[in-house]
């Protein structure tokens, strides 16, 4: 992960100091760790802790850009049974995901390895 930015109250980003990676496997799966080093960061809805885990298949739509996880396991047990619909972006070794409801407000960025 190279950043992490949240729509902030004005409507503008902030990034914040996270730390983390996206796995997806030849499998059909998603796995997703990531960190705040603040461990006293205020809980989300995808974050304990200041910390993020969650994994579950995956289904991929290059036409438009989207992929599906159907969450199997997580930190958040709230998340386990939801599908989150994302959408992405692939620039050379860039890969950029945002949420597929705008209004959730946030943008991640993470480079291959």
């Amino acid at each position: 992960m190279t950043s992490l930015q949240v729509t902030n109250s004005d409507g503008s980003l902030v990034s914040i100091p996270y730390s983390g990676q996206v796995i997806f496997s030849q499998a059909g799966t998603l796995s997703v760790q990531a960190m705040n080093p603040d461990a006293a960061a205020e809980p989300t809805t995808y974050t304990a802790n200041g910390y993020e885990a969650y994994y579950g298949p995956v289904e991929i739509d290059a036409a438009r850009k989207t992929f599906a996880i159907t969450v199997e396991s997580s930190l958040v047990r709230n998340l386990i049974g939801q599908k989150m619909e994302r959408k992405f972006e692939v620039t050379e070794d860039q890969l950029v995901i945002t949420p597929a409801n705008p209004e959730e407000g946030w943008r991640v960025t993470y480079e291959r390895l």
